[in-house]
């Protein structure tokens, strides 16, 4: 990931407005070769299953076709409702998987397993709340 994959401090009304922007980052940093179809992949993976994972964390992601790299992108974003039934969500994880990972071992599940890791520690959602920039950001990453 690097520092143009992360939005801070963003003012979203809604779960779309935020995804269109994430999926907007991903597109313009050469991850989708079709954003609009990804955007499709994106919202119905959203319409099986919440992807809220507690701690004001959410973390949408699709396999599609319309990937063309494994990404991943960050925001930050003012406390919003993600579904009814959840708590607000403040920091919002996209990851974009191509169709092809989906025949390799569960790699995109590694990656899932992987990202909420990071994002349960309670060390990261500090430096997460309290950054003020994509680089104190990127760190958490690395």
């Amino acid at each position: 990931m690097e520092p143009s994959f992360i939005l801070l401090d963003q003012n979203f009304k809604n779960k779309s407005e935020a995804l269109i922007n994430l999926v907007e980052i991903l597109h313009n940093n050469g991850c989708l070769n079709n954003k609009q179809k990804y955007l499709e992949s994106i919202i119905e993976r959203e319409k099986i299953l919440s992807t809220y994972c507690g701690h004001n964390i959410a973390i949408p992601h699709a396999i599609s076709k319309a990937v063309e790299k494994i990404s991943y992108g960050f925001c930050r974003t003012n406390s919003m409702e993600w579904d009814k039934n959840d708590d607000p969500v403040k920091y919002i994880l996209i990851l974009a998987i191509p169709d092809i990972e989906k025949k390799s071992d569960n790699y995109h599940i590694d990656l899932m397993s992987q990202v909420a890791s990071i994002a349960l520690e309670e060390d990261v959602r500090n430096i997460w709340e309290k950054a003020i920039t994509e680089k104190e950001i990127l760190k958490t990453f690395q």
